[in-house]
């Protein structure tokens, strides 16, 4: 029992010992508090009220090129803030981004950067048939954006918005998720069924009427294939020579 009781109290020792020497490590590179974090990363956006915020990770040193020792220092912050002349409510996670010029220097505050696909808009609305609507109409004046090489597309099942994937990160700023079932050739062997899922960002044009969209893929998974000759699939209706309304919908 002694015994056990001795090594007990080498387990803790050793474990105290890290504890320390992490703590010192980091009292050691002189990093900044969390309140003085805060302090910056408040006075960087005046425009706003910080109503909640959460440190989501701890320091991380970065060695930028042509230095010798880290020269920055970065921590995640979450936050949700209140626009002061609007009163309109937002949620984002960013960067907290700390700088020095040497490696004995003290740390100086850079900039807070914020990761733009986290930006949420507190209390908006998701209108499913008007998204639908303009996926629908993206599709339609840039279908390769969506579908890649239109002469192996030969149908489009249904859209479906994607629950819970909208995002309205200001007036004239959307994202959401679009995913659907292509028909299409395959290694020019194969016709294949692919489920596939687009990640659309919608920005509102100068004039105030006309969106432009970025698309990215944001998984698929093939569902079915069937062997077939080249020349048979170079036969079959597709997207490059009908379009996309032709070749969309319930089959």
């Amino acid at each position: 029992m002694k015994l056990q009781k001795h090594i007990g109290r080498m387990v803790l020792g050793v474990f105290g010992l890290l504890l320390l020497a992490g703590t010192q490590d980091v009292l050691a590179q002189g990093l900044p508090t969390n309140s003085r974090t805060m302090v910056a990363v408040k006075a960087a956006m005046p425009s706003v009220t910080v109503e909640s915020h959460e440190f989501t990770s701890d320091w991380k040193l970065e060695r930028e090129s042509g230095y010798t020792f880290s020269n920055l220092a970065k921590r995640a912050i979450k936050m949700q803030v209140r626009y002061n002349k609007s009163g309109q409510q937002r949620s984002f996670e960013g960067l907290a981004i700390y700088q020095r010029g040497a490696a004995n220097d003290a740390w100086r505050w850079s900039r807070f950067f914020t990761y733009e696909n986290s930006i949420k808009m507190i209390g908006a609305t998701e209108d499913t048939a008007e998204i639908e609507r303009m996926t629908l109409e993206s599709m339609t004046f840039r279908p390769s954006e969506y579908f890649g090489d239109l002469t192996g597309v030969y149908w489009v099942h249904p859209i479906k918005i994607v629950p819970g994937s909208f995002q309205k990160r200001s007036d004239k700023q959307m994202a959401w998720q679009v995913e659907f079932k292509v028909t299409r050739r395959w290694d020019h062997t194969f016709l294949v069924e692919r489920h596939q899922t687009k990640a659309v960002d919608a920005y509102l044009g100068q004039d105030g009427k006309t969106w432009t969209y970025s698309v990215g893929s944001a998984g698929e998974k093939e569902l079915s294939r069937q062997e077939r000759s080249p020349s048979a699939l170079d036969a079959m209706p597709n997207m490059q020579a009908k379009g996309f309304k032709a070749l969309y919908g319930s089959k």
